[in-house]
């Protein structure tokens, strides 16, 4: 009876420790080669007030996004001829980022775009004999004033796909939102908090400050393209 309730101890021990084996873990493929499809610059920038009169007042609402419509114009029509080259300059700074991470990195020139749609890019498609291949891309670019303030602050929101191509399909190594600015959430990795000197308190400040805006856009897109490298690199090592 005793080695019957022994064998059967050392039975369930046995199924016990096969249970909490852990399942093995898919090695990631080795990335030492990138290749970036280029980010473009907005052909347009956005400026949003959202006032919380609208909130209390339908009418208000209506009033609210005419008034938001008729200074985003206006703003577009100073800024546009005076913006710099966002793409390509925050393509470089991650290319430059990945670069010090060891990695061997190379700009797509030949990348099939339309006019109407530039970021969009059939992911499927890109051929290159790189191990993987980043697609950058500005989701917004503006100023937004929220209800509990008057303040304008900069929105710089930017998305980066890291994928491979293998068998006709698109495998995701990264596929992350980054936020600076306007968005941003104090506590999570995909936010980066404005400096405070970019807020202008009203739209008339917005008009005289067109090279601080335009700093406060490539602040954003630099401190954006530091974070999300870093966060690719901690992907794929």
């Amino acid at each position: 009876m005793l080695l019957r309730l022994l064998a059967a101890l050392v039975t369930l021990l046995l199924i016990s420790g096969c249970a909490t084996q852990p399942k093995p873990v898919q090695d990631k493929p080795s990335i030492q080669t990138i290749a970036i499809i280029s980010a473009t610059t907005p052909a347009t920038y956005t400026l949003e007030n959202v006032s919380a009169v609208q909130f209390l007042i339908p009418l208000a609402a209506t009033a609210n996004y005419l008034d938001s419509k008729e200074k985003a114009k206006t703003f577009n029509e100073k800024f546009g001829p005076q913006a710099s080259p966002l793409g390509a300059r925050f393509t470089e700074d991650v290319a430059k980022s990945l670069r010090a991470y060891g990695y061997d990195v190379k700009i797509l020139n030949d990348v099939s775009r339309t006019a109407a749609e530039p970021d969009k890019v059939d992911h499927k498609s890109v051929l290159t004999s790189a191990d993987a291949v980043l697609h950058l891309r500005f989701t917004n670019i503006g100023l937004f004033s929220s209800r509990s303030s008057s303040d304008y602050v900069p929105r710089v929101n930017a998305l980066g796909q890291l994928f491979v191509n293998t068998k006709g399909k698109a495998t995701y190594l990264y596929d992350e939102d980054m936020y600076y600015g306007a968005d941003a959430k104090n506590g999570r990795s995909s936010s980066i908090i404005a400096d405070a000197r970019f807020a202008y308190p009203s739209f008339a400040a917005v008009m005289d400050s067109i090279d601080g805006v335009r700093q406060a856009f490539e602040t954003g897109a630099s401190e954006i393209s530091q974070r999300m490298s870093m966060q690719i690199h901690n992907a794929i090592k």
